[in-house]
């Protein structure tokens, strides 16, 4: 028996329903979300990067920053804190005849091996057959104390790699989790979907 056969069977049995369209309905959403893991994630890109609440343009190094800029950057060092935010984007592809969807997403984030992030996006994602669609996801952390063992300057260039300036390559990895709504209640897919890109 498959396995999303076996987790229908606990979601009848668990939800109780009985009546032919509770059923359909049942069946119908759960293969929309089960269409949403045999989709093609793919990253696109990461973009709006912030750091200290400067907009970090793609390209853009150290050297660009004016000089309140880098004394705010200096301040921040030495206080070991360095707060950043940025949007990881996915392409995704749905080959299938049918849509595929999901109410909510759980997601874990890492950054060259270290977990930056584990939480939910708390938004419905429905991708039409046989197109393809994208998913943002927001992520905001503090790179000093995520990688509290690397000299600030690796840390800083870390930053301006997600924007796209020549530096060491970083390995971006992401897990997602899709979830559908049933009767007011969320279940969840079995397994993560796991994704890497190495921003080079």
């Amino acid at each position: 028996m498959s396995r999303i056969r076996r987790t229908l069977i606990i979601v009848f049995i668990a939800l109780g329903l009985s009546s032919c369209e509770a059923l359909i309905d049942l069946a119908d959403q759960a293969s929309q979300m089960y269409n949403m893991v045999n989709c093609t994630f793919d990253f696109n890109n990461v973009n709006n990067v912030q750091m200290l609440g400067i907009n970090l343009n793609k390209g853009m190094t150290k050297n660009d920053l004016n000089v309140s800029q880098l004394l705010n950057l200096t301040n921040a060092l030495i206080s070991k804190s360095l707060p950043v935010s940025f949007n990881v984007n996915l392409d995704v592809d749905n080959p299938n005849p049918i849509a595929a969807a999901m109410s909510k997403m759980d997601y874990i984030l890492t950054l060259n091996g270290k977990q930056v992030v584990s939480t939910t996006l708390n938004e419905g994602v429905n991708v039409p057959a046989n197109s393809k669609g994208s998913v943002s996801i927001p992520i905001t952390t503090d790179l000093f104390q995520l990688f509290s063992g690397e000299s600030a300057d690796a840390i800083v260039n870390l930053a301006f790699k997600l924007a796209g300036a020549n530096s060491e390559p970083v390995n971006v990895g992401l897990k997602v989790k899709p979830y559908i709504k049933i009767n007011n209640q969320q279940l969840a897919y079995p397994d993560f979907i796991s994704l890497n890109k190495t921003l080079k």
